[in-house]
């Protein structure tokens, strides 16, 4: 007999629940509706041919919108973290209008186009933001494998993919050249082609790096959240294509998630653990001295950590962050490059102009106290999620080690992170039903109801 069920926000096998007990979200409209938006949401944060023009961000906006009104239901509502999160960022941009004499309309109006963008499809998918991320990644995942293990086999391959197919891919509002620096030449937008003269798998990325965040970040939500085993099929094709990113960040963070997630196995085995952690040892010390990619990549990054150019190494990029902070630590220096360099910012080079860690970044735009604030709603929105606060903060820990790798903190995904814990799911109106009693159920996720 079938059991009624009430549901929690903490909800983690939505998609192990009869779909038809809830039918707005389980109806074939409501399930493309939560892809195209996850898919607007991914693409207008990590690939070049969404964000690199704010129109496109616009028209991702607007589809977003008709979505909302024509949704059945709505389940959630904002709460005070999200009007807190834009108080402090409207009080911070005023400040800085007025201590550095520039109003930048077009930075601040980008500001909370995104802001609302993300707010939307966070409202959009409600209860199933988690569990669509985690089937977006894995499926671009493998169409990433269907485009990157052909182009290892077949090398003429690739060049000829850029030539004839990714040329005509570039976004149709970009105002730069090709011969632009920002300007992707090699995204065909379900796959990026950039790197792959040097074996490395961007997927629909802007670049290696990018795509192993998103990977790994998936196989956190999928073994904390969804509560998938290791071995599981989710979780096999997200290692895999980790290791084809050759990303250095990628396979550190990747050693996190493994250690953490099996942390309860070496607690129970310490002699096979101290076995276990001799071999990783030793493993690790090989794969620096013999991989290029890994040694020379990290020595080069600390020989230049004291460099004046920013664009040269995450290391230097941050130190030049932290010491221009220094001359406004509350409100930053904005993000705006005339509010930040000046009038002749356009004479400077690009290696000093560009900045490739995003805590410094972050750090450096908006000041320490932000910088904190915008780090706890994160981790509150873990807690939220996971209601552990271990986990959580080893989900904070993730997100600041691949956030020290790449800009990502003002981009439209890591935004959404952010305030998720700014919106409340709204208490269901009937009760779900389980099609089976056998359902494995994770700790405050779901409970019985008495008869």
């Amino acid at each position: 007999m079938e059991q009624p069920i009430t549901h929690t926000s903490n909800s983690r096998n939505r998609s192990r629940i009869d779909s038809g007990s809830y039918p707005s979200i389980g109806s074939r409209t409501d399930s493309r509706i939560d892809s195209i938006t996850m898919f607007l949401l991914i693409g207008n944060t990590a690939n070049a041919y969404f964000f690199q023009s704010v129109e496109m961000l616009f028209l991702s906006l607007m589809v977003l919108l008709v979505f909302w009104f024509i949704r059945e239901e709505h389940d959630t509502k904002l709460n005070t973290y999200f009007w807190v999160y834009l108080l402090i960022l409207t009080l911070l941009q005023a400040s800085q209008t007025f201590v550095y004499h520039f109003f930048p309309l077009k930075t601040f109006a980008g500001e909370y186009l995104r802001l609302v963008f993300a707010i939307m499809a966070i409202r959009i998918l409600g209860r199933n933001f988690f569990d669509q991320f985690v089937k977006f990644v894995y499926v671009f995942a493998v169409i990433s494998l269907c485009f990157y293990i052909p182009c290892m086999l077949i090398h003429p391959l690739g060049p000829f993919l850029v030539q004839h197919v990714a040329k005509y891919m570039v976004t149709p509002f970009s105002r730069a050249g090709l011969e632009d620096f920002y300007v992707s030449k090699e995204n065909m937008i379900v796959f990026n082609l950039g790197q792959i003269d040097l074996h490395r798998n961007s997927g629909f990325y802007w670049e290696p790096g990018a795509h192993g965040a998103f990977l790994v970040l998936a196989l956190f939500y999928n073994l904390f959240y969804r509560k998938e085993k290791l071995n599981s099929r989710y979780n096999i094709i997200f290692i895999i294509t980790i290791l084809t990113t050759l990303s250095t960040t990628t396979y550190l963070a990747l050693f996190l998630v493994a250690l953490v997630y099996l942390k309860n196995f070496f607690v129970r085995r310490p002699w096979i653990s101290i076995f276990l952690l001799v071999s990783v040892v030793g493993i690790a010390m090989l794969a620096y001295n013999k991989l290029d990619f890994l040694n020379e990549k990290i020595n080069k990054q600390l020989d230049k950590s004291e460099g004046s150019n920013a664009g040269e190494s995450r290391f230097s990029s941050f130190m030049i962050d932290v010491r221009e902070m220094t001359d406004h630590p509350l409100i930053g220096t904005g993000r705006n490059l005339q509010m930040k360099f000046g009038k002749n910012f356009y004479n400077i080079s690009w290696k000093q102009l560009h900045r490739n860690n995003g805590v410094g970044v972050l750090l450096n735009t908006y000041g320490i106290l932000f910088f904190f604030f915008f780090f706890y709603l994160i981790w509150r929105g873990f807690y939220k999620l996971l209601n552990n606060r271990a986990d959580a903060a080893m989900g904070l820990a993730l997100v600041l080690m691949i956030g020290f790798s790449e800009d990502y903190f003002f981009k439209a995904f890591f935004i959404a992170l952010a305030l998720y814990c700014g919106v409340t799911d709204k208490p269901l109106d009937r009760p779900l039903i389980l099609r089976s009693r056998k359902l494995q159920l994770g700790k405050n996720m779901l409970t019985y109801e008495s008869k």
